[in-house]
C-alpha cells in the first residue's frame, strides 16, 4: 500500500511540542492547505461546507518506532494512569495518521484557508473530506456514550 500526499498544511508552528494538540484548543488560529495543482478540480463544491476533515501524515513526529501500546493521556499526567494508545489522541502511534476538523474560511484556486490549527507547518495532506452533520454526528442513542 502506498499513500501519496495531495498537498501540505501551512501554519505558524515549526515543531510538534509547540503545536496545539487539538484544533478545538486553537479554534481561531488561521492555517491553510496548499493543494497540488493537479487536484484543484477536486475542490469544486468544498467551499459550500462549513467544516472539513483533514487526513494528514504526522511527519514531524520523531522516530517512527517510538510508540507504546499504553500511554499517559493528556489530563492524566502525574496520576500514573495509562490508556491503550487507540483510546487516546496521542500522535505517537503505529501509523502517524492525523485527523483534524477545521473550519473552512475560503477556497481559492489550490489554497484552502481554515481556522483551528493543530498541525505543524509542512504536514502532508493525504485527503480532505467535508464534515457532514448527518454522517459525522452520532445518533442520539450513542451521543451520551
Amino acid at each position: 500500500m502506498r499513500l501519496h500526499p495531495i498537498g501540505v498544511v501551512r501554519t505558524g508552528y515549526d515543531r510538534p511540542e509547540v503545536t496545539p494538540p487539538q484544533a478545538t484548543e486553537n479554534p481561531d488560529e488561521p492555517g491553510r492547505v496548499v493543494l497540488d495543482e493537479r487536484f484543484v478540480e477536486g475542490l469544486d463544491g468544498l467551499a459550500r461546507h462549513r467544516y472539513a476533515w483533514l487526513l494528514t501524515w504526522l511527519h514531524a513526529q520523531t522516530d517512527e518506532e517510538a510508540y507504546e501500546m499504553r500511554v499517559v493521556p493528556r489530563g492524566l499526567e502525574g496520576t500514573g494512569q495509562t490508556r491503550g494508545v487507540f483510546a487516546t489522541r496521542t500522535p505517537n502511534r503505529p501509523n502517524r495518521l492525523g485527523l483534524s476538523l477545521v473550519k473552512l474560511l475560503d477556497v481559492t484556486g489550490n489554497v484552502i484557508r481554515f481556522e483551528g490549527v493543530d498541525l505543524v507547518d509542512g504536514t502532508p495532506v493525504l485527503d480532505i473530506k467535508p464534515w457532514s452533520q448527518g454522517s459525522d454526528t452520532p445518533p442520539p442513542l450513542l451521543a451520551g456514550r
